[in-house]
């Protein structure tokens, strides 16, 4: 089991362990050659002066003047589209803050460096960094040809190839020290997880045929999209439901047709992933469950206490050790806060006589019903 899915793997490595390693850069792969700047309406000089990021206008900067193209504070804001005064105060941050040797040349009226500079000071990763990475792009090998999928490989390249050398074992055999083993995994239709993404990213609403688990019958659906999960191997889109009028929870796999379409929509400031899933066993979600909660405690005894206990399985949980039984087999109680009881019904099934539903009633008559069902097929 995971936890809560998110579209792309993070690292959570603060760093600190392995050795500072500096990454050398090809500056013209980073950052292209400034063009010719423009004449810009004055209005229009501060566009996106407001929203461009700090560290991109850094590598902007950074780049030309890697170039030896001597640009003044004038030709970088006309071409980054801020003012002079934010183009002056990133180089003064560059200067005194990340110490790298920027000068202005009065005869040729723009900056330079007075030495070469070989690396960025703000590309720096730990050794924990790039396993990090690379742990990401195996988690992303169903989604094999697909852009995302290609821009993590090429990245790790990158990366690999500048740190040879530089640390203790050989990069090139990652593959042996790390993995990434799911099973179950649902092939991926790489042009629809594009499409998927494109919508999620772009705000446009889809249009798609869907089949329910349970139906063999196609349905129309319209769908503005906020979201796309991944949960044990399988891909996921969640958002608003146009003609059901309520949040829904679509597998990627059991849609066709789909359509990205030009009509965009707002995505509602109040829309949390963490929230919407927050009481939920897994990745699926019931309007008629909204604002729900039950109380679930499952005991678990010898081996299965010992493995539960290794795991978060839910944001809510508790875990209680209790008493040992007679047999001195250890017993575990885990209590957690479910809107709903589809999906951890089957997970309790998967742990056969090592787990007992001890409340709420409604859950333990259903692990029953369906081990009454299964006890009949055997017996048949």
């Amino acid at each position: 089991m995971q936890d809560k899915p998110g579209l792309i793997p993070t690292s959570t490595c603060k760093g600190g362990v392995g050795p500072l390693l500096g990454v050398p850069l090809n500056y013209d792969q980073f950052f292209p050659p400034m063009k010719k700047a423009a004449t810009r309406n004055p209005a229009r000089s501060t566009r996106s002066g407001d929203t461009r990021r700090p560290l991109e206008r850094i590598f902007t900067i950074h780049g030309t003047v890697q170039r030896g193209r001597f640009p003044n504070c004038r030709q970088l804001a006309e071409e980054i589209e801020v003012t002079q005064k934010t183009i002056q105060r990133d180089i003064t941050f560059m200067q005194n803050e990340l110490g790298l040797p920027i000068a202005y040349d009065r005869v040729r009226h723009g900056y330079y460096y007075e030495r070469p500079v070989h690396e960025f000071p703000l590309m720096r990763y730990t050794v924990e960094d790039v396993v990090a990475l690379f742990l990401a792009r195996r988690a992303l090998e169903p989604l094999q040809g697909s852009p995302l999928e290609a821009t993590l490989r090429d990245s790790f390249k990158r990366l690999s190839g500048a740190l040879q050398g530089e640390v203790s074992f050989n990069w090139s055999d990652l593959d042996q020290a790390f993995s990434v083993k799911d099973t179950g995994v649902v092939p991926s239709d790489v042009r629809l997880f594009e499409k998927l993404s494109r919508a999620v990213l772009d705000c446009r609403e889809l249009r798609f045929d869907y089949r329910k688990i349970e139906s063999q019958e196609w349905e129309a659906r319209a769908l503005r999209p906020f979201h796309l999960a991944e949960f044990e191997g399988g891909w996921y889109v969640i958002g608003y439901d146009i003609d059901r009028k309520a949040k829904r929870t679509f597998a990627m796999q059991r849609m066709k047709g789909v359509r990205v379409l030009k009509t965009k929509f707002a995505r509602p400031a109040d829309f949390k992933v963490a929230e919407h899933l927050g009481n939920s066993f897994g990745v699926w979600h019931r309007p008629e469950d909204t604002g729900k909660s039950h109380r679930v405690t499952l005991r678990f005894t010898g081996w299965a206490a010992r493995m539960v206990s290794e795991r978060r399985w839910h944001p809510s949980q508790q875990i209680n050790w209790r008493s040992k039984k007679k047999d001195k087999q250890e017993v575990l109680d885990l209590i957690m806060e479910l809107s709903s009881f589809e999906e951890i019904s089957r997970w309790i099934l998967s742990w056969g006589d090592q787990v007992e539903v001890i409340e709420p009633k409604a859950l333990r008559d259903t692990v029953l019903a369906s081990l009454e069902a299964t006890n009949t097929i055997y017996q048949s």
